[in-house]
Formats: C-alpha cells, sequence, structure tokens
C-alpha cells in the first residue's frame, strides 16, 4: 500500500508526474491533507482498485450477486435536527449560504467492500482494502487535452417513481436556489485557475438505479473553463486549490468549513460521545491522468470499515428553505448500492 502524502508533497508529485505525461491514480481526503498518489505501472491491485469512467486495473470476476441486502441503522431524527438547527442558525445569521450536512449511518451489509466495487454500476468508483469502498456518480473536473477544464456540480435528488418527479424537483424553489448557489461556488473556484469560465449547461437530469429496485433522479450542471497552455506542469496546484470540492462543502467555503466541523459532531453523538469526527476519505476525490487528459470524482457514495462495523456516509445541502424532515429522509434515501 502506497504512503500518504501530505498536502505539499501530493502537489509536487503531481506536477512533477503530469509534466513527463507519466498516468497516474490520485486519491485524495476531503480537505487535501491526505492523498495517494501512484503511477498506474507501480499500483498494488491487491490492496488499491479503481474504475475511472471505464478505466480500471482490476478484472472483474464473472459473478452475479442475488438478493442483496443493506440494512439501515440511521441516527434518530431528533439528533439529527441538532446538527440541522445548528446549520440553519448559522445561515439566518449570514454566515454561510449553503452548508452541506453529512452523516454516518452504521449498516448491515451481506456482501463484501469488494463485491460492491466489483458489481456497482458508478462513473467512479475506489476500493482500498479493509478500508472503504466509493461508487460516486458526481464528477469533480475533467480537463481534457486542449487544457478546458469542466466541473459538474450535482444537487438535487429525488425518486423517480413520484408522480410528475422531474417537474417537482425542477421546479422547487428551495433546490434551485441551492442549485444555483453551488454552480456559482464552483464557478468562482475554476475562475481561480482558468482563464474564461463560462456554465455550459444548468440543470439537466440524471437517473440512478439502486439495489432495492429504485430509481432517483438527480441534478446536475456543468461549469468550464480555459487553463493555460502548460497546464500539466501545475496539475497539482490546480486540483488542490480546488479542494474542498464546493458540492460538498457549501459557500462561502472557508466559513461553511467551520460550520460542518461544529454541526457533523452532533449527529454522531448517539453512536460516538466525545468523539473528534472527520470526514477523513469520505468527500474526498479520486482521479486519474492518462497521459493527456486528466477526469475525477468526488466521493459522495462512500461505505466506510470501523471498529465498530460498517457504516454508510451520506449527507445534503441546507439552506434557509429547507425543511429538517425532509433533508433527514433525503439523507436516508440516499443509502444505497447501485447494484441491479
Amino acid at each position: 500500500m502506497k504512503a500518504k502524502l501530505n498536502r505539499a508533497e501530493s502537489i509536487k508529485k503531481i506536477n512533477e508526474l503530469a509534466a513527463k505525461d507519466v498516468p497516474f491514480l490520485l486519491v485524495s481526503d476531503f480537505e487535501g491533507q491526505n492523498a495517494i498518489i501512484s503511477p498506474l505501472e507501480n499500483l498494488q491491485q491487491e490492496s488499491l482498485k479503481f474504475w475511472i469512467n471505464g478505466q480500471t486495473n482490476h478484472k472483474k470476476l464473472d459473478r452475479d450477486l442475488k438478493n442483496i441486502q443493506l440494512d439501515k441503522q440511521p441516527i434518530s431524527y431528533e439528533n439529527y435536527k441538532i446538527a440541522f438547527d445548528l446549520v440553519q442558525k448559522n445561515i439566518l445569521l449570514g454566515n454561510s449560504f449553503l452548508t452541506n450536512l453529512t452523516c454516518e449511518t452504521p449498516i448491515d451489509l451481506n456482501i463484501s467492500l469488494l463485491d460492491v466495487f466489483e458489481q456497482s454500476d458508478a462513473r467512479y468508483k475506489i476500493y482500498l482494502q479493509d478500508q472503504f469502498v466509493c461508487f460516486s456518480p458526481e464528477i469533480f473536473v475533467k480537463i481534457d487535452e486542449l487544457g478546458k477544464i469542466s466541473s459538474f456540480p450535482m444537487k438535487g435528488t429525488i425518486d423517480a417513481s413520484l408522480e410528475n418527479a422531474e417537474e417537482i424537483i425542477l421546479t422547487d424553489k428551495k433546490e434551485l436556489y441551492e442549485h444555483t448557489t453551488i454552480v456559482d461556488l464552483i464557478r468562482n473556484d475554476i475562475s481561480k485557475v482558468a482563464n474564461k469560465v463560462w456554465v455550459e449547461k444548468f440543470r439537466y437530469i440524471d437517473k440512478i438505479q439502486t439495489s432495492d429496485n429504485k430509481k432517483l433522479l438527480q441534478v446536475s450542471s456543468q461549469v468550464s473553463g480555459l487553463l493555460s497552455g502548460n497546464w500539466r506542469e501545475s496539475l497539482g496546484d490546480i486540483i488542490f486549490s480546488l479542494l474542498p470540492a464546493g458540492s460538498i462543502s457549501g459557500a462561502p467555503k472557508d466559513k461553511t468549513l467551520e460550520i460542518i466541523a461544529e454541526a457533523e459532531k452532533y449527529t454522531y453523538q448517539a453512536q460516538y460521545k466525545n468523539t473528534c469526527i472527520q470526514r477523513k476519505f469520505y468527500t474526498g476525490i479520486c482521479g486519474l491522468f492518462d497521459g493527456k487528459t486528466f477526469d475525477s470524482g468526488v466521493m459522495i457514495r462512500f461505505i466506510e470499515k470501523t471498529q465498530n462495523g460498517l457504516v454508510y456516509k451520506s449527507g445534503g445541502g441546507i439552506t434557509a428553505r429547507s425543511i429538517a424532515e425532509n433533508e433527514y429522509q433525503e439523507m436516508i434515501q440516499k443509502i444505497y448500492v447501485p447494484i441491479v
């Protein structure tokens, strides 16, 4: 297993590898303080496996998993509301416009984390042996050969089985405000590294199938910009200047990160009293540089192995218009594995 690098070491290594057109894999934690970076030729398949939009270092086993069972034990609504109220109080005080609040839910799963990696249907998948598996639909940034950088913030989820589900989520004022806020945040982030920035697509729908035979609709946008011609030589600086990802932190980012650190400890207090809670690799990023282009995802669908068993991490964006009961149910709704 590759040693984890700190922020400065990660930036330096990425710059060196990309400048030489050496393909590599990147897996970073939420705040960009710890990262695994490995040239693909040196990657140990046993301990770290990836699937980045069809590119992988793992040969899938030929088997069919049936009757997948995922049992959830979410925190109480009362416990969730303590954190929700703290977040919304800060929003009403003007300290944040949007805050991403996440929870850790103990689960029982009748398949292994490696099974989840192999069989789940997702754009971005990471398996770190005896630690976690991620199967995320959300793009962080893509950079093409000419230096066009694009980010695809994903905000807004609804059960597709509801009558007129697409119309409901696209006309919901709270969802529109939340999504617009994140698009504006991402546009500001991209402006730090790109010369020209524009919103290429605004609020389009993705469909996701879950293991419990449900379909979800998720709303995304595309924000693009143009990098300088020598962008590979500073790829590390570009990536880490955008962390944490705006879609899973909030706006304004620095103050919102303080609110997240304070609020999220309350969402765990029923299980872990007096424990320092950190997201660690959850809501971090994973990415692949193929020697010419860079493709990366936000690690938002995440199962972690802990000393107390498996936990599933999920959450959502809170605004002044948010209703606690709805946000609580959305957090639970997002606990699934996309295996059909």
